[in-house]
């Protein structure tokens, strides 16, 4: 028996050996557990898989219970050591070095991590991590917004890159942060990094979401102001006559605020201008659902036009004269009292319209004759409120209405009127559109066409 104790002892030789180097690694890292290193900490386990390999190939079963024992303790001061080894991805970055077989528990030491105590705050974690969730689909559902106002055309210029750019970086990275387990481990690095407690980190990322928030919705709404800039470039391109370029601005504008009327009138006018007139239709009839007088009056330019077009289909559904002179007359039926460039507009346009139909060979000399009178009535009315108009700038269908009161004049055999208004006409008339130009030309001589100022005929004639 006391042979087989010394055999024993002689076989535990090694282990013991081990042991101590353990025993020594483990006091060694105990004194500078502030600065371990990734070399310590590869060699304390080194030695701690020589234990095991020195544990494995010994069979006396009591003395290895009296090593495994003083095995247990330097254990107990090894798992004591967790956080050291682990801080910084210290241990993980040795274990993907050595690869260690998960039964090697000692290189695993993430479980042996005390429980941390729970804040009181930690209590709402839940609440505050909702309220992140729902703040960032709430920005997202803005960005979505604001990217296709954005892209209505087909391209970003520098405005619109910077703030979608802007809302989309903020979003992935909150989103990240608070959606993704790797983006969860970045943001709490991050945070540590920044010495914010672990208990307000939840906080910290819900002040984040809702600082997005508030900037996207910010961007949301001033969607109106990016329209009103676009609206006052496509109203410079339009009266420097750049149709092409006007027409891609009031789009725009158009996307950034659907409901404004008036970036709908500009683009019809301008489709209109370039003969696109079933496009030209559509824009005007956006704002005549809304009660836009202006959209009015130009659906009843847009059908004075197709009355006289051989090819009126495309126009689309109201392309007369009596689809003109209703639409007029409902215009100045609710035409507000303080819009005197508009409401003189309706009685001008009325009266042309009246004019057209009373020239028609179809109706009976007395219904022509009364229909003459009620325009030349309107053309009156139409440079009455003119004169009552104080602007030193000039405007387009200025002094219009004299021509057209000319060529009444002359079909009353009234030569002495007749010459005066075309003065008048010839000195104070700016034609605001090609139509209106065409039809001064064939009322009266060739010369009168020489001697019109033509400046506004591309530019808005919307009040």
């Amino acid at each position: 028996m006391a042979t087989t104790l010394s055999q024993s002892s002689s076989n535990h030789a090694p282990v013991q050996a081990a042991l101590q180097i353990y025993a020594q690694e483990l006091a060694r890292l105990d004194k500078d557990s502030d600065t371990v290193s990734k070399q310590q900490i590869l060699r304390l386990l080194l030695v701690r898989d020589a234990v095991e390999t020195e544990l494995k190939a010994n069979n006396a079963i009591v003395l290895q219970a009296n090593v495994l024992a003083h095995l247990s303790e330097l254990d107990n001061k090894l798992q004591d050591l967790a956080p050291a080894l682990i801080k910084d991805d210290k241990l993980a970055d040795c274990r993907r070095s050595r690869q260690p077989d998960k039964t090697a528990w000692w290189w695993w030491l993430e479980s042996c991590l005390p429980e941390p105590e729970l804040h009181a705050l930690d209590r709402f974690d839940w609440l505050w991590n909702f309220l992140s969730a729902g703040s960032l689909v709430m920005s997202a559902s803005f960005l979505t917004i604001t990217a296709q106002a954005f892209s209505v055309v087909g391209g970003f210029d520098l405005l619109q890159t910077m703030s979608t750019l802007s809302q989309a970086t903020g979003l992935v990275v909150i989103a990240g942060g608070a959606l993704t387990n790797r983006g969860q481990q970045v943001v709490k690095n991050t945070l540590e990094k920044l010495n914010i407690p672990s208990h307000l980190h939840s906080e910290v990322t819900l002040c984040a979401s809702a600082l997005l928030l508030l900037g996207s919705y910010g961007v949301y709404n001033s969607l109106p102001r990016f329209s009103n800039y676009y609206y006052e470039k496509g109203l410079e391109a339009q009266k420097a006559g750049n149709l092409y370029v006007a027409a891609e601005y009031f789009k725009e504008a158009i996307a950034f605020n659907p409901d404004a009327t008036d970036p709908h009138n500009h683009l019809a006018e301008v489709y209109q201008n370039l003969e696109k007139f079933e496009e030209a239709q559509a824009e005007y009839q956006d704002g005549l659902l809304k009660g836009d007088i202006v959209a009015l009056n130009g659906l009843g330019t847009l059908s004075l036009a197709a009355a006289e077009n051989e090819d009126s289909e495309g126009f689309g559904e109201l392309s007369g004269l009596f689809d003109a002179e209703v639409l007029f007359r409902i215009g100045l039926n609710q035409v507000d009292s303080d819009k005197s460039r508009l409401k003189a507009a309706l009685h001008r346009n009325l009266g042309i319209t009246l004019m057209k139909r009373g020239e028609s060979e179809e109706i009976s000399e007395a219904n022509q004759q009364a229909l003459l009178q009620e325009a030349s009535q309107h053309f009156q009315e139409s440079v009455s409120i003119e004169q009552s108009i104080v602007s030193e700038a000039t405007y387009p269908g200025q002094g219009v209405a004299y021509c057209y009161i000319a060529a009444l004049s002359e079909k009353k055999g009234l030569s002495k009127d007749a010459m005066e208004n075309w003065e008048t006409c010839r000195k104070q008339a700016y034609p605001s559109s090609l139509e209106q130009y065409e039809d001064i030309l064939r009322l009266g001589d060739g010369a009168i066409g020489l001697q019109l100022n033509t400046k506004h005929i591309l530019e808005s004639n919307l009040d």
